[in-house]
């Protein structure tokens, strides 16, 4: 009998230890998903005039409408950044909600001076002409191809944006998106200058080398979602399992390029192991 009730006792025990651990799970689980961090980084080029050492851009990207109360501007504020940008999935397009994009466009607009590119959600959008009006109107500046200057004491940078390529083609077969956004930037290279290039997707880096663009911020990968402990993300956009850019640096000959984890979720609504961010990138030599 004795030997029945210590295993009855140990099959209680090892029950309330599954529950714990069940329960603390959840709870970080929901934790991470609830709240973001800051990450800095810095990225060192001797093509970046010393007018612009220290130079602080704030990458806002995927936030997919989520609206974080006032902290993610508050942050913003905190940081103090030279320019932001939006690097694409500002909105979702499965639930898209422009009251909450221009709370935050219109609050963060009197920290810093906002560059904005599309995402593949914008793309999707039926009503995307609107989105681009009440941008537009806040004084946003929208990069869809183009580029512009950005001057700090006598000295210059080249930022570029190029806008979705599922705005021309979804096919991501036989690399015609890479095509797509070659094709596009090529012209608005400086090589004489750096080269700051906004696009969405970091799938694409091969394709910003092969033009020699110094600096790319990109986003769409969300961190790969689920974060593996010595492995990294196990899913990302346009890049199936096991990801190779999820997050952090990235350098290949002459390109720099940062992918956030992004400040929301989209098709798979919670992340693991991977929490939300506000990406901070200062440059330097």
């Amino acid at each position: 009998m004795k030997i029945v009730v210590g295993g009855q006792h140990k099959r209680r025990n090892l029950i309330v230890l599954i529950l714990i651990i069940l329960v603390v799970l959840i709870g970080w689980i929901f934790w991470t998903n609830m709240h973001f961090t800051s990450t800095h980084l810095s990225i060192i080029n001797d093509k970046i005039p010393k007018d612009f050492y220290g130079y602080k851009i704030a990458v806002v990207s995927d936030l997919h409408n989520h609206d974080w109360n006032g902290k993610l501007t508050e942050q913003l504020q905190k940081e103090a950044p030279d320019i932001i940008v939006i690097t694409g999935d500002f909105v979702d397009s499965s639930h898209t909600d422009f009251g909450v994009a221009k709370k935050f466009i219109y609050e963060a607009r009197d920290i810093a001076p906002i560059y904005y590119v599309t995402g593949n959600h914008e793309a999707w959008l039926d009503n995307y002409d609107d989105l681009h009006k009440l941008l537009l109107d806040a004084g946003v500046h929208i990069m869809d191809d183009k580029c512009e200057l950005i001057k700090k004491g006598n000295s210059n940078i080249n930022i570029i944006g190029i806008q979705d390529p599922d705005f021309v083609e979804r096919d991501t077969m036989g690399g015609i998106q890479g095509a797509i956004v070659e094709t596009k930037m090529e012209p608005l290279l400086d090589k004489k200058m750096y080269n700051i290039v906004l696009c969405h997707r970091p799938e694409l880096f091969d394709n910003y080398v092969a033009l020699g663009a110094d600096l790319v911020l990109a986003g769409h990968a969300h961190g790969g979602q689920i974060r593996i402990p010595f492995i990294g993300g196990l899913i990302a956009p346009n890049q199936g399992f096991f990801p190779k850019y999820t997050e952090g640096v990235y350098h290949k000959e002459k390109t720099d390029m940062v992918v956030s984890r992004g400040l929301g979720n989209s098709i798979i609504p919670v992340r693991i192991n991977n929490t939300p961010e506000l990406l901070i990138v200062t440059l330097g030599k």
